[in-house]
């Protein structure tokens, strides 16, 4: 080890010059310039601010009136030559000329060099600017009064001791520090009793509307101990803990809650005054002087006072960062001793909704006050000298450890330890592992300023950490006295790692390339908003590493710290980002180029990362989020550099359209915001470039939402573009909030507005992946498939089933481990065979070792046995997983990591018949419905001739009996839709709706996306649709091109039919096949407009099925309409039908452009349970590639739904209409429904348009994924009645 004396202090990185205001050429390579400040900055101090308004614009009223105006008065010369100067004043004859520089001319075009004055009216006009001068100053008189500090950007905080590491807890047991080192938890009570004390649990607490009181009142004892006094649990929120007291939450995206006048804030500003008495033990030495106490705050936003004993101990902002306050001067007075062993001691604290600092916190998510995080009382011994442990490692085994030391400190031994500690829970549990290093010396602070002990050394070939092999190392840091003893004893986690940049624009670590599979994750609860619970942190962490996420952005403030120690011991990547965010601002860089907020915005960044940087799994810095560029950022980039120049920088400055797309000289990672992926493409292409592509966020999950992620994933595994290396998703958890509605007691989640507050971005907080609760929204199984660490595709020729019929089926799998650094070890695989006319699998095998190829052979499928079926299968599978061997420490022995489906080669033709006793497929099908005698069995006539078809041609409907059935077909005529369809036993098919043409959908939120809605912010709907008619409508919304062409949900087109004939002709003479009716009609709009034509022919046959051949053509749409919602047909089914079967994708939700996690096969569900309660309703429950679908009741009774043709069709079911779902703005706007008792709606699809994903404000479904509006579609479908008893599979594979 090496030995080192301790070293004077050295000086913050603060002094770091401000930029000038010129051009800044990129660092980067990227060959771009870069203007960062602008010629102007308004200053954020009232007095200053109004005197420099009142001067710039009394020039700019002096020039203008100057350029127009001519006189006779040559003498009026003073006020230019101070507005002017420097400039020429000549007089020539009666007129004044005054050559103007060519700095001014530069801004102001339109002055010329040289101007002809005529001073009589310009007296006049500087008369009246006089005049408004004082009334400004007298409006303004308040500006001469000095700020508040939560009205101050130059006051971040006042008497905060300095940040350090967050494992500091001042023992004296080297073995508690090893202990504490290896636990979760802040302060557990089995090791630090002696030394923290726990304040979280109840408060008591007063709120108040006026800051200034509260502060007053506590500051002067006023506040006593009066009846206004009420209980509140920390850490929380009190707008949940307690919503009674009428603070309400408030959810803003973009727009602050407040009218935006930096630094201030408004009068009414709600402030919580929280006070908690509590008693020292009498072991604490405070009042002797001999023992520091201090009180830590781990979270309080968005300013707060504190006090100890009704004395003030300190001010801070920074809602997500920690703070302490030293109280030992308080403690140690004489008026603090009570009579016995302990003392009794009061913390109040004032916390102001509404502060300076709330600028810089706008966020994308609830607005919530309060201590959200734990409160500790912190012991520190005499002799207890460190006041901060840094440590520093990198791949090679290199160890630094930086011990700082208080002033004043007299000669200690310092040693270092380092084990290979293993945890095994996330309660404390660890297995005690060897000594691997060991370093000491000795210090003495020769000047008394304090300063650093560096010890440093190797360790031969250590583990390294990474989120697949998340190792840790446990150090303890002991002093000791001259005898020694250990006076001060400190432990913490590390893990060996590099991260770094190469020459060529990849991001590597520990020399390895990393795919980034992230998600952005706010701290959210439903319940309890901002304070998270170890247990929540625990449940986010471990569901995400269960769906192969490996990466959280803390978007957009540090989490508490427990958070990053579970991410230590888990895996999981960290772009740790500071507290920063001024999206609202306007412009967006205005604070962040101000000198002024310089230091609000670096203090944020310097202490993040001085908390935070011995956490392994932190790889990369974040300076924030959309808040522009500007001198705050520049300053605290070199800042931060400064404290830790192990891990790149990154920052997205405020989107695409606004501030560079991510691209800028403040990020050593190019992390644009929502790019497309063509960009995203042409951006880790680029020649000029050498920064790694990382999107900063993208696919927005907004309700039923991120389509088209699979072409992102092409990018990001694609070996020919290492630059493209992954996301993070926005965002992880939908932040609604759980409340009742007033008006049905119903439970819902609640997003902006529901408060009532004024000032809201509606649901735009409700975009994550999982509901509030954690339950996964159905997209979590694509993202988890599209990231999955295993890739399998088939070798050579891939399976198949045929030959001699005797042949087992055999297939070789290629698997490619897409791990950076773990082998496939940990995984093992299975599989099943599985076909499409059983549900019973016809192979499987399990603990199969993953390598390179794998050899898969089903004995017991072959072609033969595939013959013997009841029904032979025309498509057979594979469906292999890799799953865990064993359990790991965030998911269970068997879980499933990856998976893929193959669809097997069948050739059944060529197998000689003596090895099967049925018929081949191709035979098989030639066959026609009406030959198949006994086929059909217990349906009406089937395959009988001599059965009665009766057709009555009524006045409003065509019936057709079936073998005396009455009814058991009825077409409407004024529709030409089906109105009844009866089952074999006579039961009823449909219900009141019937079947009927399908153009419309309920809009999702990415179908209201669009560039309409964000104009809707601050224009009215004229002006709206004055500026699409003026620019075009192309970035506007479909649902609003949807609505502009009469194809709303809301108010959805009807189905007219025009003529309708019936053909009997085939009947021969009662005894033939089917009966045809054959309508044309048109699709109106509410509004009476023709938007489609109608072709239907329906064949009734005897057996009662009911053939649809179908054909739309639309007509009379306007130019802007890009796509249809969807063209298919809309069925109402009897409510006993709610049972569901099916042949195609599941068995989640899926859409054309998210269907890549989906396997084909068969599945059984209900119509309940198909629909998807996103929080805002819309479209939900798709299922794409479907053969055939049967809704049935408890008896098997029912309709079976099949395409006609080899092409297939989607479909939903669900308890809700369509126009129900569309005008539901929340859940409880949906009536209570159930299986059984409520009508069944069913859409099947010819044609759907995708969900797209890329983002929630622009129309974002890809042209692929689009339904063309003029093209004319065509489609067939059979309706088959289903007899009780009856196999759904066996009428499905029978029905032509």
């Amino acid at each position: 080890a090496k030995c080192a004396n301790v070293q004077p202090p050295q000086p913050p990185p603060f002094e770091v010059p401000l930029p000038s205001l010129q051009t800044q050429v990129d660092t980067h390579g990227a060959g771009q310039t870069h203007h960062d400040y602008p010629l102007y900055v308004l200053p954020t101090n009232k007095f200053h601010a109004r005197l420099k308004f009142l001067f710039l614009s009394g020039c700019l009223v002096s020039l203008y009136c100057d350029v127009y105006f001519t006189s006779t008065l040559p003498t009026y010369t003073g006020l230019f030559s101070k507005l002017l100067t420097p400039t020429t004043l000549n007089t020539v004859y009666d007129t004044i000329t005054i050559t103007i520089p060519e700095t001014i001319i530069e801004y102001l075009p339109v002055l010329k060099s040289t101007i002809n004055i005529d001073i009589t009216p310009m007296l006049i006009a500087h008369a009246v600017y006089t005049i408004f001068m004082l009334w400004m100053i007298w409006s303004y008189k308040e500006a001469w009064s000095p700020s508040n500090d939560w009205e101050n950007p130059s006051v971040v905080g006042k008497r905060r001791l300095k940040m350090r590491t967050d494992s500091l807890r001042w023992f004296t047991s080297p073995s508690s520090a090893r202990s504490y080192a290896c636990s979760i938890s802040l302060s557990p009570p089995e090791l630090t009793k002696d030394s923290v004390i726990d304040l979280d649990g109840d408060w008591m607490f007063q709120l108040f509307n006026d800051p200034e009181e509260a502060k007053l009142r506590v500051s002067t004892g006023l506040i006593g101990n009066n009846k206004e006094w009420t209980n509140i649990t920390v850490p929380s929120n009190w707008q949940l803990s307690r919503p009674d007291l009428g603070d309400i939450p408030i959810y803003t995206n973009v727009k602050y809650p407040f009218p935006p006048t930096p630094p201030y804030v408004p009068k009414e500003n709600p402030t919580g005054v929280y006070r908690k008495t509590f008693r020292l033990p009498a072991s604490w030495k405070v009042t002797d002087g001999e023992e520091d106490v201090t009180v830590l705050f781990h979270g309080v936003s968005s300013a707060f006072y504190a006090f100890c004993n009704g004395s003030f101990v300190g001010y801070s902002q920074d809602s997500c960062l920690p703070v302490e306050f030293d109280l030992s001067g308080v403690l140690g007075r004489k008026n603090n001793r009570k009579k016995g062993k302990e003392r009794e001691v009061t913390i109040e604290v004032v916390c102001i909704r509404w502060s300076d600092g709330s600028y810089l916190e706008d966020q994308d998510h609830w607005w919530l006050s309060g201590i959200h995080r734990k409160v500790e009382i912190i012991r520190k011994r005499k002799g207890q000298d460190i006041v901060d442990v840094r440590t520093q490692t990198d791949a090679s085994g290199l160890v630094i450890v930086n011990v700082d030391v208080k002033p004043g400190s007299i000669t200690r031994g310092v040693n270092v330890k380092m084990y290979q500690d293993i945890m095994t829970d996330t309660k404390g549990g660890y297995t005690k592992g060897p000594e691997v290093w060991r370093g000491e010396t000795e210090y003495h602070d020769v000047n008394g300023v304090g300063g650093t002990v560096q010890i440093q050394g190797f360790v031969n070939k250590p583990a390294l950490w990474t989120a697949e092999t998340p190792t840790c190392y446990t150090i303890v840091v002991c002093t000791t006295d001259e005898k020694g003893n250990v006076l001060q004893a400190e432990g913490c986690r590390v893990g060996f790692k590099t991260v770094e940049i190469t020459k060529k624009g990849v991001l590597t670590l520990n020399s390895e390339p990393i795919v980034v599979a992230g998600v952005n994750r706010h701290d959210h609860d439903p319940d309890t908003g901002k304070a998270i619970t170890i247990d929540r942190f625990i449940e986010d962490i471990t569901i995400l590493k269960q769906s192969n996420f490996n990466a959280i952005r803390t978007c957009h403030y540090p989490n508490s710290t427990e958070f990053y120690r579970l991410c230590d011991y888990y895996g999981m990547y960290l772009c740790d980002e500071a507290n920063i965010e001024v999206h609202g601002m306007q412009p967006m860089g205005k604070l962040v180029a101000d000198p002024a907020w310089t230091e609000a915005f670096a203090s944020r960044i310097t202490r993040m990362c001085e908390r935070d940087r011995n956490h392994a799994s932190v790889i990369i810095w974040s300076l924030g989020n959309e808040s522009g560029r500007g001198v705050g950022l520049t300053v605290a980039r070199e800042r931060l550099r400064a404290i830790d120049p192990s891990r790149p920088i990154m920052y997205e400055s405020g989107g695409h359209l606004i501030q560079g797309s991510g691209r800028t000289e403040l990020t050593d990672i190019i992390c644009p915001m929502y790019a497309p992926v063509a960009d995203t493409l042409e951006l880790g292409t680029r020649v000029d470039e050498d920064r790694p592509v990382i999107l900063c966020e993208f696919t927005h999950a907004m309700g039923n939402s991120n389509g088209n992620l699979n072409l992102y994933w092409d990018l990001f595994w694609d070996p020919d573009k290492p630059r493209i290396q992954g996301g993070w998703i926005w965002d992880m958890v939908d932040q609604g909030l759980r409340t009742k509605d007033k008006g049905t007691g119903r439970e819902y989640w609640a997003y902006g507005g529901d408060f009532g507050e004024e000032i809201h971005d509606a649901q735009f907080c409700i975009n994550g992946l999982y509901f509030p609760d954690r339950s996964p929204h159905p997209a979590v199984r694509e993202t988890k498939y599209l990231q999955q660490p295993v890739q399998f595709t088939a070798h050579g020729e891939g399976g198949k089933i045929g030959g001699t019929g005797k042949e087992p089926l055999e297939m070789s799998i290629k698997v490619k481990n897409r791990y950076s650094f773990a082998s496939l070890d940990h995984l093992e695989m299975s599989y099943t065979v599985t076909c499409d006319t059983s549900e019973t699998e016809l192979a499987s095998g399990k603990g199969i070792a993953l390598k390179d190829f794998v050899n898969i052979t089903a004995a017991r499928v072959t072609a033969a046995s595939l013959l013997d079926q009841e029904v032979v299968p025309s498509k057979v599978w594979v469906n292999v997983r890799a799953t865990l061997k064993h359990a790991a420490t965030w998911a269970p022995k068997g879980h499933v990591i990856a998976s893929e489906q193959f669809e097997v080669a069948l050739n059944l033709d060529e197998v000689p018949s003596d090895h099967a006793s049925r018929q081949s497929p191709s035979v098989f099908r030639k066959l026609t419905m009406g030959t198949l005698t006994g086929a059909r069995t217990g349906l009406v006539s089937s395959g009988n001739p001599e059965a009665d078809v009766v057709v009555v041609d009524g006045n409003n409907t065509v019936s057709i009996d079936i073998d005396h059935v009455k009814g058991s077909v009825v077409i409407d005529k004024k529709t030409g839709g089906l109105v009844s369809l009866q089952t074999p036993g006579k039961k009823p098919v449909l219900a009141e709706g019937g079947a009927l043409y399908n153009v419309v959908r309920a809009a999702t939120d990415n179908d209201r996306g669009g560039a309409q809605m964000l104009m809707d912010f601050v224009l009215p709907p004229p002006a709206v649709k004055a500026v699409g008619t003026i620019v075009g409508t192309d970035l506007f919304s479909h649902q609003y091109h949807w609505e502009e062409n009469g194809l709303s949900a809301g108010a959805p087109p009807s189905q007219v039919c025009t003529d309708i004939k019936i053909d009997e002709s085939t009947l021969k003479d009662g005894v033939g096949n089917f009966v045809e009716v054959k309508s044309a009609g048109v699709i109106k709009t509410a509004s009476g407009k023709d938007v489609f034509t109608t072709r239907t022919f329906t064949r009734v046959h005897r057996n009662g099925d009911v053939q649809l051949r179908c054909t739309l053509t639309a007509k009379n749409f306007t130019k802007g309409l890009k796509s249809l919602p969807r063209v298919g047909l809309q069925l109402a089914l009897d409510p006993s039908l709610f049972n569901v079967a099916y042949l195609g994708r599941g068995d989640v939700e899926n859409y054309p452009d998210r269907i890549s996690c989906t396997e084909v096969g068969i599945d059984r569900t209900t119509a309940g349970d198909m629909h998807i309660p996103y929080i805002v309703p819309g479209e939900n429950g798709g299922r794409e590639g479907c053969s055939w679908v049967s809704f049935t009741d408890k008896d098997g009774s029912g309709i079976l739904i099949k395409s006609s043709s080899d092409a297939n069709f989607s479909f939903s079911a669900g308890l809700f209409s369509t126009t129900e779902l569309h005008n539901a703005g929340h859940t409880y706007d949906l009536p209570v429904r159930k299986n059984g008792s409520d009508v069944v709606y069913v859409n099947v699809n010819a044609a759907l348009m995708g969900i797209g994903g890329d983002c929630s404000w622009l129309p974002c479904v890809y042209d692929d994924f689009l339904v063309d509006p003029k093209k004319a579609y065509s489609f067939d479908l059979w309706l088959c009645p289903l007899g009780a008893g009856q196999s759904d599979l066996l009428q499905a594979k029978r029905a032509p």
